[in-house]
């Protein structure tokens, strides 16, 4: 008699240690979920597009890792200077600039911080344009 309640104990206790297990899986799965953002990356010269790439990060991730992870780039002195092989061109004064939705970035590449569902443009112009 003994015998059977004690397996009827384990296999009750190992249900509920189970059951708790997965709840915490479930817990981590939400939380790397939450931690996850999507950004719209494009690049354009003046008005054409040379493409656009939707990239995962990280929350509180800065510009220029979500460029980095879609295109190639060179920076100089925290300037972006070049991405996927369109360089800027110091004698046509045509430099990268940035809008994020829309807008011009205030800070630079490494200081802006990115949030869900961005849309940033860099665009290859004219520093007057």
């Amino acid at each position: 008699m003994f015998k059977k309640y004690s397996i009827t104990l384990l296999v009750l206790l190992s249900m509920f240690f189970t059951t708790g297990c997965s709840t915490q899986s479930n817990n981590s799965k939400q939380a790397k979920k939450n931690d996850t953002i999507r950004v719209t990356y494009q690049l354009k010269s003046g008005k054409q597009s040379l493409g656009t790439k939707n990239v995962q990060l990280k929350r509180g991730t800065k510009v220029d890792t979500g460029l980095k992870k879609a295109w190639p780039t060179k920076e100089h002195k925290g300037m972006v200077t070049e991405i996927n092989g369109h360089k800027q061109n110091d004698k046509k004064q045509k430099y990268w600039m940035y809008t994020i939705n829309g807008k011009k970035a205030e800070k630079g590449v490494k200081q802006q911080k990115v949030n869900d569902k961005n849309k940033i443009v860099f665009t290859l112009q004219k520093v007057s344009e």
